[in-house]
């Protein structure tokens, strides 16, 4: 006990587990979770302390928590009553207020509920596995130019063995395939499905719902094949559950597999998207390359038996490769690393071999934006009620003439502000359901409230009296601090001290506004630059069309068909979408070379892959049909540099065992989206036969080109069917999560600036009504309505400049630290936020001079009619 007591919980926590914890129980109690704390601080301190809070507050419940006395009777159920009418009789006087008051704080649930649904699933992805934390997964770090470091999940199957065999401590090893596309053939019907070359444990590691068959044996046979529930239904209708085990699919080739198992579809849960197993033994048999230390193949994951074991693990894995390839002509320096495989959802993103964010940026902003929703929708209440204390200061003098003290008024106002944010709460959560299919359909989610799950609960009740406690905050504090004899005189007049703190909640506001405007007008910019970015090659109009494995040998043939389609103006082949593009090797050789091997990225395709694609050559020739140019290479810009050569050009130049010569050098073009640099390449057409891409430069109505293309493959092939993708509408999906961010932010962004100005309507509201004799007054002097609306606008006005210059720095601190993220980025342009700050306070100013102006048309002898 004494090393675990030598590891203090956190104070505040504990004090107040100590404060509301049944006396009889919080020995107990805390000695259980001191020692919980203790356990959970050797994995990550971080977590421990937040799980800690998170067992505190759930012991907040009936049976824990101690019975508290009442101080002298302050509080009774009568008085609660009492407080809760008067509540409901100033709601109905002041209906306009209360409207406000509860648009607000509604529109502010809403928002703020819908992110955090949002947020909860990102956060819960991969989470649903048996042995989610106990499961690594192994990434490999190469080496590239200029020091930098490449980081991949493809690894070298001899690596699995060896952990199998030679690692005690490793419990279980699974190895996963890249994503596949795999034709289903029944009847004359093909659909292409995807799904993954696995081991037979990948089923047993991770917990995958299995509905039918036997999970530990289901991947054993070569010939077998596991399905989900969807492709069972297609293939044996809706009494798969009797037919489907035991049954033959065609699949791809033509081959027949055995159904050896169903299991439920993959939820969006799920990192891992899938809707059939093969198992990988299958492949490793056609494949011998597999078996080499040098080429990189699956994915693998594994448990360990003792998790302390990780880092002596690690450790003896990091130079595995090294130690194995070593004297291979595939070489290269490559170390092996581990990373949590819960964590890679949020934390996929490697800087120079090192975990360096990922979608859990995203994650961070979207939080920040759900608690600045809310805190402007609570300083919405804050800011109007206390503006109009005045009118309640009678009843506030009254109550303390009979006795009352300043905690019960100050009581009587926070559950005045509980009960409506209750009210608001139980409004927001029917709107909530009424919008989640429009939300799901914005964010690619199916995003649900669950009621029967406690913890749902838990965080409406705790929201509830979190906005609640901190709108009515102010108002509970200064109102009962007012004079007897002033509130009973209705003279109370607000400190300056009180309408600074009212002002500088108005800036809050706005800053905050005009800060998500920012945010926005920031990710729009950045997503138009790599959206319309020159990337080195012509991404439009161009189609990528998945062929066989033997399109290489009819490539010729293709080619000449292909090319009597009228809207086709030029066609190519490649191992490979150009601009999503990671095949690589360590194995490129070049004269003058160091030791030192360096990741390279290899493109196969034929002599007219420069022109098809637009590319530059910037340096010697392009690949020509005439020439013999089989064992010939182009190489771009970033491999030139480095190889070190003045001219590079007919250099000697290897890899795979093949020799070569360089013969031009291509301007440099982005193979992956712009979070990466550009990768060193050579492109060879020194075996067409290799390629599997058919890439088409299209002219004209491209629906017609399709139709005529997809005939011609039709008639060269009709068992394969028409699988094609449009470049750019891939390059575009690459940045989906961008989009998606974007396109939440500028929506709340929007609902903060009405969340505000509706705080602000209120507020301009009350000023006119508590001028309105100066106005008069002004109007029988001569002041004519512009000049009023000017004068009633200008305070506001001031605010909202101010707003605007506490919102910069922030803007720009945020803004430049979220396209770091990007090798490529867009210039942080002061028009930027000179529109954002423009258009926040042409917002407030349209907001503010609306109800002046309806006060300064007022007939001044009503307003004076008193004097």
């Amino acid at each position: 006990m004494s090393d675990l007591n030598s590891i203090p919980p956190p104070k505040f926590p504990t004090r107040l587990l100590r404060w509301f914890c049944n006396d009889t129980l919080i020995e107990d109690v805390e000695g259980d979770l001191s020692e919980l704390f203790a356990e959970r601080h050797k994995k990550s301190p971080a977590k421990a302390r937040l799980k800690y809070f998170l067992d505190v507050m759930l012991l907040f419940r009936p049976g824990i928590i101690k019975n508290f006395e009442l101080k002298n009777g302050l509080i009774n159920t009568a008085m609660i009553k009492n407080y809760l009418k008067i509540a409901l009789r100033n709601a109905l006087r002041y209906k306009g207020f209360t409207m406000l008051n509860l648009l607000g704080l509604i529109v502010g649930l809403v928002s703020s509920m819908l992110i955090l649904l949002w947020i909860n699933d990102e956060i819960q992805v991969d989470k649903f596995h048996k042995n989610g934390d106990r499961i690594y997964q192994v990434f490999r770090n190469m080496k590239q130019s200029g020091g930098m470091v490449n980081t991949t999940w493809s690894i070298p199957k001899p690596a699995a063995d060896l952990m199998k065999q030679e690692y005690p401590e490793v419990e279980e090893v699974a190895q996963l395939s890249w994503l596949i596309d795999m034709e289903f053939i029944k009847d004359d019907e093909r659909a292409e499905e995807e799904g993954y070359f696995a081991t037979p444990n990948f089923l047993t590691l991770f917990s995958f719902e299995f509905l039918e068959g036997d999970v530990k044996t289901a991947l054993n046979d070569l010939g077998s094949i596991v399905i989900s529930r969807a492709i069972a239904e297609k293939q044996f209708g809706s009494n798969w559950k009797e037919n489907a085990i035991g049954s033959a699919i065609i699949i791809d080739d033509g081959r027949e597999a055995i159904v050896t198992g169903v299991f439920e579809d993959v939820g969006t849960n799920s990192s891992l998207q899938f809707d059939w197993l093969l198992p990988a033994q299958y492949f490793f048999n056609r494949n011998e390359w597999v078996d080499d230390w040098g080429n990189g193949s699956f994915r693998i994951y594994f448990t360990l038996r003792d998790d302390t074991d990780l880092p002596a693990v690690a450790e003896r894995m990091y130079d595995e490769i090294i130690t194995h390839a070593a004297g291979q002509s595939n070489s290269g320096e490559e170390y092996l690393i581990t990373h949590k495989f819960q964590d890679y959802y949020l934390y996929s993103n490697f800087e120079n071999g090192v975990v360096d964010g990922g979608r859990i940026d995203y994650v961070k902003i979207m939080t920040i934006v759900a608690i600045f929703i809310l805190l402007i929708a609570c300083i919405n209440f804050m800011n109007l009620a206390t503006a109009r204390s005045g009118r309640r200061s009678k009843e506030i003098g009254l109550r303390k003439v009979m006795g009352a003290y300043k905690s019960s008024i100050s009581k009587q106002f926070f559950i005045e502000s509980i009960s409506l944010s209750f009210v608001a709460m139980m409004l927001s959560i029917v709107l909530v359901l009424l919008l989640l299919p429009l939300f799901n359909q914005l964010v690619d989610r199916q995003l649900g409230v669950d009621f029967t799950q406690p913890s749902t609960w838990y965080f409406l009740v705790g929201i509830t009296l979190g906005v609640g406690f901190l709108s009515g905050l102010y108002p509970a504090v200064l109102l009962p601090t007012f004079n007897i004899i002033r509130s009973l005189k209705g003279s109370v007049k607000q400190s300056s001290g009180a309408a600074y703190f009212r002002k500088g909640l108005v800036v809050f506001q706005f800053s905050i506004s005009t800060l998500l405007i920012v945010g926005t007008a920031i990710i729009y910019s950045q997503l138009e630059f790599v959206l319309n970015k020159n990337l080195g090659l012509d991404k439009d109009n161009l189609v990528a069309i998945w062929m066989g494995d033997d399109f290489g040998e009819r490539l010729d043939t293709y080619r000449t068909e292909i090319q009597k389609i009228p809207e086709v103006k030029a066609i190519t082949a490649s191992s490979g979408n150009p601009i999503s593009y990671g095949r690589s090797t360590s194995s490129v050789r070049w004269e003058g070379m160091s030791e030192e091997g360096y990741e390279i990225n290899i493109m196969l395709t034929d002599e007219h892959f420069i022109k098809t694609m637009g590319m530059e050559i910037k340096n010697g020739r392009d690949f020509n049909e005439q020439l013999t140019d089989s064992t010939n290479f182009l190489i771009n810009e970033v491999l030139a540099e480095l190889m070190g050569f003045d001219d590079p050009i007919n250099k000697d130049l290897s890899f795979w065992g093949i020799d070569g010569k360089v013969v031009g050098v291509v301007k440099n073009f982005h193979m992956r989206n712009l979070h990466e640099s550009i990768a060193p390449l050579v492109i060879s057409c020194i075996a067409p036969s290799r390629t599997n891409i058919a890439l088409v430069r299209i002219q004209g109505e491209a629906n017609k080109a399709l139709e005529s293309i997809a005939q011609v493959n039709q008639e060269l092939d009709p068992d394969e069917e028409f699988n094609y993708e449009f470049v750019d509408q891939v390059y575009a999906e690459s940045y989906q999560s961008e989009m998606t961010v974007s396109s939440l932010v500028k929506i709340f962004a929007g609902i903060s600036i009405l969340i505000s100005c509706l705080g602000l309507f209120g507020l301009s509201a009350f000023t006119a009504e508590q001028r309105s004799k100066e106005i008069g007054v002004r109007k029988v002097h001569g002041a004519s309505v512009r000049q009023l609306v000017l004068l009633l606008s200008k305070d506001y006005s001031l605010l909202m400049v101010f707003a605007f210059l506490v919102a910069i720095p922030f803007g720009y601190y945020f803004g430049n630290s979220w396209l770091e993220g990007f090798e490529f980025r867009t210039n942080l342009d002061p028009f930027l936020f000179l529109m954002a700050g423009l258009s926040t306070f042409v917002i407030g100013a349209i907001t503010v001079s609306f109800k002046s102006y309806q006060a300064a048309r007022v007939n001044p002898v009503k307003t004076l009619k008193d004097e």
